[in-house]
């Protein structure tokens, strides 16, 4: 999706005055060749290659978008905040000191835009769907009435997510629905593992209040 939106129109050839010529090297870079690792790709991307940066938003760009929504609960929304987030990575590469550490520079990027839109929200219907779930048909063999009940807690956890302050959200999204263990969290988000611990806990602590009798 954003990887044609970049392909496209513009934002490569818009910036790419400000890049060398792409590096010349052996062989074409085939996408999903293990000898290209993420470090090669953005120290390619960094000299002018925009291939390398393809092949970086694809590596990046569902992931995010997964994390977005599960943290926005708006499909629009998210995929706002992955563009606008892609768009800033290209830009920004030359302040990335360490290559390695592009998966987490990213997702602080994105973690911090998705915060912004969370603090400047107005009550909006949000669609509670996980994306995950795209493309998922309930079974036929399930009843309506569960698949109903399904979807009515789900719509209700959604509605609870939305009370949790947006530090809050965002860090639990990462730690319970992204599986990134506490110290990557209080990496990607640069804060302390301590704040990290305490933003999980008030958010569980308002989650199981919130769910009662749901579960």
């Amino acid at each position: 999706m954003f990887a044609e939106i970049f392909r496209r129109g513009g934002i490569f050839a818009e910036e790419a005055g400000r890049f060398r010529a792409p590096v010349a090297y052996d062989g074409d870079m085939t996408r999903g060749d293990d000898r290209f690792d993420i470090v090669t790709l953005v120290v390619r991307a960094r000299e002018g290659d925009i291939a390398s940066f393809e092949a970086l938003v694809d590596e990046y760009e569902r992931k995010l978008l997964r994390f977005a929504w599960r943290a926005l609960g708006d499909r629009q929304d998210a995929e706002d905040v992955v563009q606008d987030t892609l768009v800033k990575a290209w830009r920004s590469l030359d302040a990335l000191a360490e290559p390695a550490a592009f998966g987490t520079w990213i997702y602080r990027m994105a973690s911090n835009r998705c915060t912004d839109v969370l603090r400047r929200r107005t009550s909006r219907p949000s669609d509670a769907s996980d994306p995950e779930d795209l493309g998922h048909h309930v079974d036929g063999a399930a009843s309506v009435e569960r698949s109903v009940e399904a979807r009515t807690a789900l719509e209700h956890f959604s509605e609870i997510l939305q009370t949790l302050s947006s530090e809050q959200r965002v860090t639990w999204v990462l730690h319970q629905m992204e599986g990134l263990s506490y110290a990557e969290v209080a990496e990607t988000l640069g804060i302390s593992e301590g704040s990290v611990r305490g933003r999980i806990h008030r958010a569980r602590t308002a989650i199981a209040e919130g769910m009662e009798g749901w579960v």
